[in-house]
């Protein structure tokens, strides 16, 4: 279902699900992740679904609160506060992590992220594809997108996404885009994952 117009990434709050045909499958990369077989069967075949809640504190800081639940499977819990500061994270599924987010425009994609490089290809794969009008500006300054970047030293690997809107086969669709990428080897995955609004 495609997301309503008044919908945008100012304000994320309701149930979302995963649509599985126009996402690209995540198999590999949750095997990448150490993600065990008898969990990334689970997930390749439920329907996954988000109940996020966004709101901006007495500081002015947003807050995104999601509970991901899919049946057959152990619910998580991730939140996020978009000021860039790094907060510590541990679940079942994907173990301990370190991560931050913010607000961001796409010029500012390709700049250093702490301890990490930002490639010209991985740049162009998270800038690319998404709705740059005023109608989707979000953020304290008119931002549009939101930056997620999480590193889990354990296993090896990071992750950024960035989050907006997106046309896809002629409807307007709330979309993550993700790079997966080994740390100190030379694994790296692009998913593109794309969402439903259901509430």
């Amino acid at each position: 279902m495609a997301a309503p117009s008044n919908v945008t990434i100012k304000d994320l709050s309701g149930k979302w699900t995963m649509n599985k045909k126009i996402s690209d499958d995540s198999e590999k990369v949750l095997s990448f992740q150490k993600v065990g077989f008898a969990t990334r069967k689970l997930i390749g075949n439920a329907t996954i679904t988000l109940h996020v809640q966004q709101y901006v504190d007495d500081n002015g800081i947003t807050h995104i609160d999601i509970e991901q639940s899919a049946i057959g499977l152990k619910g998580t819990t991730e939140k996020r506060e978009l000021n860039w500061e790094e907060s510590s994270h541990s679940d079942y599924v994907f173990g301990k992590l370190d991560g931050r987010s913010r607000w961001i425009n796409l010029d500012t994609v390709s700049q250093p992220l702490p301890d990490y490089e930002v490639t010209e290809k991985e740049a162009s794969f998270l800038s690319q594809g998404w709705i740059e009008d005023d109608s989707e500006n979000g953020g304290p300054n008119g931002e549009r997108h939101i930056d997620s970047f999480v590193r889990n030293k354990d296993n090896k690997w990071t992750a950024r996404q960035i989050w907006g809107f997106q046309i896809i086969n002629g409807e307007r669709r709330y979309v993550r885009k993700a790079v997966v990428k080994s740390i100190g080897g030379t694994d790296e995955y692009y998913l593109t994952l794309v969402y439903d609004r259901v509430a």
